[in-house]
Formats: C-alpha cells, structure tokens, sequence
C-alpha cells in the first residue's frame, strides 16, 4: 500500500468516536454533480426561459379532464344508424384492442365482467340516448373508463359502436351473465328509433 492510500485519523472525536479522512466514493461524487447540473437545468428552464409552471400545468390537466367529460350532444347520438358501414365500425371497434369493450361485456355481448348488454335489463336506462350517454362518461367507479367526447372516440365513432350495440339486442349469446336483481332494472327498449 502507498502512503496515499493510508487512512489518517482527524483530530476532533465525538464521544470517542473518531473518523477516517477519506475520500467519497467516485459514484457518490458523480451523483452529486449530476444533481447540481440538473438543478442548474431546472431553474433555467422553468425560472429563466419560461417554462411552465405547476398552476399553467394544474390548469392544463383541468381542461383535458373537462373536455373528456363535457356534455353528450343527445342531438347527434338520439338515434342508431343502422347501416352496414357503420354496423360494421361499430363491431370493429367494439372488438378492437384500442377500446377493449368486448374484454368486460364479451365479444358476443353475453357480458363477462360487464353486464349482458343484449337483454331487456339495463342498469342506466334503455334509450339509445341512454345506451350513447353510458358509453360517453363511463362508470369509473364500476371500471369503465369514459370514451366519448374525444377522449378515445369521435362522434362518429361512438354513434357507430352505440349503434352496433343497439343493433345486437335479443340476440340471445350463449351462457350469458346472470341478471344481477340488485342493480339490474327491467326497461322497455324503444324501438321506434330503429
């Protein structure tokens, strides 16, 4: 060992207690000089340049969650469409992976997590304003995410899924989700709209 590598004893204790002089380690150093270039990043961006800040952030995410969870247009989504082209949208997106709808209520709409969606009981009413409604602000609370106003799907979009799902009433899926009594409410569909 050289003499540079010896450890020497400071002069000060602390209750008998004596430390070693020596040196930090290089990836303690390295850490710390990370820490200060960033700080010094930190502040140019968001003190000097303008970056923005926690309120002009806060108030960003505000208007996001707005925009997911203004209004439904009735006017719009008051009727299906029953069209082979927007039938066929609807099932594509109803079955695709980016909404996951058939993951909870079942490809054939038999209901798995989700409730049978191709009976006569419905949990929040049984218009197709109703069944569009539903598909807009979701039920976070019972795990379905809101999709409508732009948050995953376009106008176009829901009308075609809320019409697919309009579209596969009674079609009697096999082995499909028992009627849960609690929640489950018998209504009468209005089919004048089809």
């Amino acid at each position: 060992m050289s003499q540079k590598e010896v450890d020497t004893l400071l002069d000060h204790d602390a209750d008998g207690i004596r430390e070693f002089d020596n040196a930090l380690p290089k990836w303690w150093l390295y850490g710390f000089y990370f820490t200060i270039v960033f700080g010094v990043g930190y502040m140019t961006y968001y003190h000097v340049a303008g970056g923005p800040s926690s309120a002009d952030e806060y108030r960003q995410q505000l208007a996001e969650a707005k925009a997911m969870t203004s209004p439904v247009n009735t006017d719009a989504l008051a009727s299906p469409r029953m069209d082979a082209a927007t039938l066929a949208m609807g099932k594509e997106i109803f079955e695709g992976n980016d909404n996951l709808c058939h993951t909870c209520h079942r490809a054939d709409m038999g209901g798995q997590v989700g409730p049978n969606l191709t009976d006569e009981y419905w949990l929040h009413g049984g218009t197709f304003a109703d069944l569009a409604k539903s598909i807009t602000t979701g039920f976070p609370d019972r795990g379905m995410l809101p999709f409508g106003s732009g948050a995953k799907l376009t106008p176009d979009k829901l009308l075609a899924v809320a019409s697919y799902v309009w579209s596969r009433y009674d079609s009697h899926p096999p082995d499909p989700k028992p009627i849960e009594s609690d929640r489950d409410v018998k209504v009468e569909r209005a089919h004048d709209a089809d």
